[in-house]
């Protein structure tokens, strides 16, 4: 083991050598990149492939960001990814859509070691925003990834298989668990994140009363800690099938009638295609996403001690990625029960088709829910425009009015 690791360390330390002698070797080509500015305006950045979440929404956020650009301007932006990509479908529809190369890296590096290198840069939105929609950038955009026509077709004949005419009445369901990042990012303890888990059980209710409802329902995900077994012809354990791809995951993401998702990576797919999503057992709830026609429930936080539910300001007040800091604070995270998740989606898939009829109370508790969350002192690190649709679960607001607010 120890010679592996030696030898290991010594390779990473030429390749490193290697690449700063590249690099040195690019600094008149990034000189002329300055030289050449007048008439065609040249910058060069990358995007974190090795994470699908931040690598989907900061490529289709570029994408929306370019759309807006003046079709006149002379500019040529050059990529590089960082990473292994997690998925090798969106990989290759961002080579499609942008200049991607390995060089682009070494460039990069000899980019920044001269004056302006910030203007010649293009950062991904993971680093500005958190791969976050803070200005509303994709609602009033078309501008987006696209498919090519057979490949269009070969998510066709999925569903023809699997006995679904019509892609719009495919419901894409993903639910997080611990699985994926311990295989994929190995190395790293991914506890904290566990926190976010929940049993994929929960959601047997709600695929079985959208499947009735006419709906396909796909279990998604690359690697699932449990199967989804569910007695009803439209409802699939897509995830655990031989028909699970790279392609079929974006695929199906991008083009169903709505996702339900707990909050992970895969939904930045359904975000860059404008698919609307409903979130349920969401944590932190600071942290929902409201730059599109999303409907957010949140799971249940108790203070350990005393079993009571935490206010809105405690919530937002203990908000964190990190599942120790709750266990360090005291309180107790309690999920949704199959009953709470199923009302949710209901909710949402009314709103949808125009069957949910809206009543004044309703309203109103949203108002105050999104004035709470404006004046709160983090809503500008997280949030900006607030899309129209954007909404809490109101059978949650009801539930929670007598002291959420308080």
């Amino acid at each position: 083991m120890r010679q592996v690791t030696r030898v290991s360390s010594v390779r990473n330390k030429s390749q490193r050598a290697l690449t700063l002698i590249m690099s040195a070797l690019l600094v008149p080509f990034a000189m002329l990149m300055r030289c050449l500015r007048p008439w065609i305006f040249i910058r060069v950045g990358y995007f974190t492939a090795d994470r699908i979440g931040h690598f989907a929404f900061d490529l289709g956020y570029y994408i929306a960001e370019r759309g807006e650009q003046s079709k006149s301007s002379r500019s040529l932006d050059l990529f590089f990814l960082e990473g292994t990509p997690a998925n090798k479908q969106l990989a290759k529809m961002c080579r499609r859509e942008v200049n991607v190369s390995p060089i682009f890296k070494v460039l990069f590096m000899a980019s920044q070691w001269l004056p302006d290198s910030d203007r010649h840069a293009v950062v991904p939105s993971r680093e500005l925003t958190a791969s976050r929609d803070k200005s509303g950038l994709l609602a009033r955009s078309e501008e987006q990834l696209k498919f090519l026509p057979e490949e269009d077709l070969m998510g066709q004949a999925f569903l023809q298989k699997i006995g679904c005419d019509d892609v719009s009445k495919v419901v894409c369901l993903i639910v997080r668990d611990s699985a994926y990042l311990s295989e994929t990012q190995v190395g790293r303890d991914w506890s904290y994140h566990n926190f976010r888990d929940t049993s994929i059980d929960s959601y047997a209710g709600v695929a079985c009363a959208l499947a009735d409802k006419g709906y396909w329902v796909l279990r998604m995900g690359k690697v699932v800690n449990q199967s989804f077994t569910v007695n009803h012809v439209r409802v699939l354990d897509y995830a655990n099938t031989s028909d699970r791809s790279d392609f079929l995951d974006i695929w199906l993401m991008a083009n169903c009638s709505f996702v339900i998702s707990t909050g992970l990576g895969l939904d930045s797919v359904a975000d860059i295609f404008r698919r609307p999503q409903v979130f349920v057992n969401y944590l932190p709830l600071i942290d929902l996403e409201a730059w599109g026609q999303y409907l957010t429930v949140p799971k249940h936080l108790f203070w350990e001690k005393t079993l009571r539910p935490l206010t809105f300001a405690e919530h937002l007040q203990h908000s964190s990625l990190n599942g120790h800091s709750y266990a360090q604070a005291g309180i107790l995270i309690k999920d949704l029960s199959s009953e709470e998740v199923t009302e949710a989606v209901i909710e949402f898939e009314e709103r949808l088709t125009g069957a949910h009829v809206s009543l004044e109370e309703d309203d109103h508790l949203q108002r105050r829910f999104w004035c709470a969350l404006k004046e709160s002192g983090k809503f500008d690190k997280y949030h900006g425009w607030i899309h129209p649709q954007a909404r809490v679960g109101k059978d949650f607001l009801k539930r929670t009015q007598d002291y959420f607010f308080d």
